[in-house]
């Protein structure tokens, strides 16, 4: 059996396999498409393909179609092809059928002759007949145009071919007609040789309707029209559950992200997932150091250990890297031979050729680069551009949740140790002012946080003396707190030990110097009451001065006496002041917090409305009139916020032979 080639035979220019069916459309002398056939055997002239998308050169994508076994039942059922079929045969009045790849039927034929069917009823004519069908299907799938053949009987047969990204899913079979009618002497060797009566072969001959040259033209011009419309069905098809893939795959890895615990192991399963549906060779993550610029692997998809250590990258440093963040995605070629490539070797000897690289941005915020690579040259659609871009911002939206949910956690356990903390140090403060026979005393400590830099202490004494310290430690939170309970540690410390309250100071001022930075540094107060609660001796390290309210008037003293705040100098030297106490005298002490407190006006607090709160209170006793002063610091704030630590100290010496308010254990 010979095949024919109306496709332009051996010379035709071989032609680009497109992602449709790609078919011959050849002119007639009419300018009709279609095969144009002369009375002769020569063949027509080469014809431009039909429409189709072209697929670029190089490496692609393996679709639903091109991969093995697919058959064109795959994409459209058989009873859909069987009714097409035969309304095709009903209008053209030639025998059709559709054929495998390997010439098996995949419909019933249509419009057979009786020729045809009387050729087929023996066994030595039925096989002929169906290798002749056979090797029509095949020789049509080695090319991408219509085929003609003759078969065994001398009957010419056309094949197109239905092709769907460069894979033969099918042959459209049409034709045993002859050119011209058969010969007695053919026939009887077809009946002598296949075992069929002569005569009935040759009344069936006389029916058969030799090809005229309009006949066929139009005849093979809508056998083509037909491979090409059954070729971009196809292609529609095969378009769809590639996109029906990628969206169920982007699907899956938004489910993933969203409730992965394990940030490196989904990672890992996008940049393979990534490099499946994008059916490249490789893929990778890189994430922004943002204290360094540097781009850092965080995640590969078959990529080599030497490839990966091949050098360090940065933002600054790689300009595809850099553009891709610039403009959401940048296509290489061939990275290899760009210039913008930062390790062209390595590329080479990697394999890679042609790359895509998308920006991971969040919020407006890039954090790094999703990277794919093929092994051969390839332009990607603007589908799979979008769909990379997809998936490196949803892998953004991944890591930066998990970013914040590891920070969420970090927070609360901070929170968690700030609390304990927390606890530790109010059990510095005293928890009750301590009863004496001669003084009342009162406090309030309402720190800003839950750590503090305030701090206050009663120490008794030796021979019934009894100490205060009050103090600020500069600064808030941890720090603050720290040193506030080394300050704390150092006042009882020397206070046991030490006599002379200026010496005292001078001791804790030395120790704060020891243990702190230069930026840390305390305000304290420091005084001891005598047995009798009728004297007082202090030193003032730079606090705000105390006031003490005399007895039977309004004036008020400021307790100043001593010297530089604590922890800067360490040779720093102090004074120490003494005043004498009458009963009915008041003195109040207290961090800068409550003087400097804001409203919303920006109006303080200070010392004037401290001043007229001690007084206006002063006939409350001591634990009174420390809340009282703080809940007049309230009313002036109003709604307005606490923003640094509050401590108040009240003592008030009692009158001559006055009963402690509370009973001595």
């Amino acid at each position: 059996m010979r095949c024919g080639r109306s496709c332009g035979g051996p010379q035709a220019p071989a032609r680009k396999v497109v992602r449709t069916m790609q078919t011959a459309s050849v002119s007639s002398s009419t300018g009709q498409p279609g095969l144009s056939v002369s009375g002769d055997d020569t063949a027509s002239s080469p014809a431009p393909p039909a429409p189709g998308v072209e697929l670029p050169p190089g490496e692609s994508k393996t679709c639903a179609a091109a991969q093995p076994g697919r058959t064109l039942a795959d994409f459209i059922d058989v009873e859909t092809l069987q009714s097409l079929q035969d309304r095709f045969s009903a209008l053209t009045g030639v025998a059709t059928s559709f054929r495998a790849p390997d010439g098996v039927h995949v419909t019933r034929p249509t419009g057979e002759s009786d020729f045809c069917r009387l050729m087929m009823s023996t066994p030595i004519g039925g096989e002929r007949c169906r290798r002749s069908h056979e090797e029509a299907a095949r020789q049509a799938g080695r090319g991408d145009a219509p085929c003609r053949n003759e078969c065994h009987a001398g009957l010419t047969q056309f094949a197109a071919p239905i092709v769907v990204e460069g894979r033969h899913l099918a042959t459209i079979l049409m034709g045993d007609r002859p050119r011209a009618p058969l010969t007695d002497d053919a026939l009887r060797r077809l009946a002598r040789e296949c075992g069929i009566d002569a005569d009935l072969l040759q009344r069936a001959a006389w029916a058969l309707r030799a090809w005229s040259d309009r006949d066929m033209t139009a005849a093979v011009g809508f056998l083509q029209f037909m491979a090409h419309a059954l070729a971009q069905r196809c292609y529609q098809a095969v378009q769809l559950r590639d996109r029906i893939d990628e969206l169920t795959a982007l699907y899956h890895l938004s489910s993933m992200l969203a409730g992965a615990t394990d940030l490196q192991a989904v990672l890992d399963t996008s940049v393979r997932i990534a490099a499946e549906v994008l059916a490249v060779k490789a893929a990778s993550i890189r994430l922004i150091d943002e204290e360094t610029g540097e781009l850092k692997i965080a995640a590969v998809h078959n990529l080599s250990p030497r490839y990966l250590s091949k050098g360090g990258l940065s933002v600054a440093g790689s300009p595809i890297d850099r553009e891709a963040l610039e403009k959401g995605i940048v296509y290489v070629a061939n990275q290899p031979e760009d210039s913008r490539t930062v390790y062209p070797a390595q590329a080479r000897d990697e394999g890679i050729v042609s790359a895509l690289v998308a920006a991971m941005t969040y919020r407006g915020k890039s954090i790094g680069v999703m990277r794919v690579y093929t092994g051969a040259p390839r332009q990607f659609s603007p589908f799979e551009h979008s769909l990379l871009t997809a998936m490196a911002s949803q892998m953004a939206a991944a890591i930066m949740h998990a970013r914040l949910r590891h920070d969420a956690l970090e927070a609360e356990r901070l929170e968690r140790q700030i609390r304990l903390a927390g606890d530790v140090q109010r059990r510095m403060i005293p928890s009750e002012p301590p009863r004496h026979a001669h003084l009342e005393f009162g406090a309030v400590y309402r720190p800003s946080l839950a750590l503090s830099g305030d701090f206050y202490d009663f120490l008794e004494l030796p021979q019934g003396n009894a100490g205060v310290a009050i103090a600020d430690v500069v600064g808030k939170g941890v720090p603050a707190s720290l040193t506030m309970a080394s300050v704390r540690a150092a006042f009882r410390a020397h206070a046991r030990s030490i006599y002379d309250i200026d010496r005292i100071m001078a001791e804790v001022n030395r120790h704060i110097c020891r243990d702190t930075l230069i930026s840390e540094f305390v305000t304290a107060f420091y005084g001891v009451f005598s047995a009798d609660g009728r004297r007082l001796t202090y030193c003032n390290a730079g606090h705000e001065p105390p006031l003490l309210l005399r007895a039977g008037s309004d004036r008020i003293e400021s307790l100043e006496t001593g010297g530089m705040i604590l922890g800067v100098d360490p040779a720093a030297r102090y004074d120490k002041g003494i005043v004498h106490l009458d009963p009915g005298d008041v003195l109040l002490a207290y961090t800068d917090g409550l003087v400097e407190a804001s409203n919303f006006d920006f109006e303080m607090f200070g010392r004037e409305r401290a001043r007229g709160s001690l007084m206006h209170h002063r006939v409350l006793d001591a634990a009174n009139l420390a809340s009282q002063i703080l809940w007049d610091q309230r009313r002036f704030l109003g709604l307005a916020g606490q923003s640094d630590d509050v401590t108040i100290v009240t003592v008030k010496a009692r009158e001559a032979g006055a009963a402690s308010s509370e009973p001595r254990p």
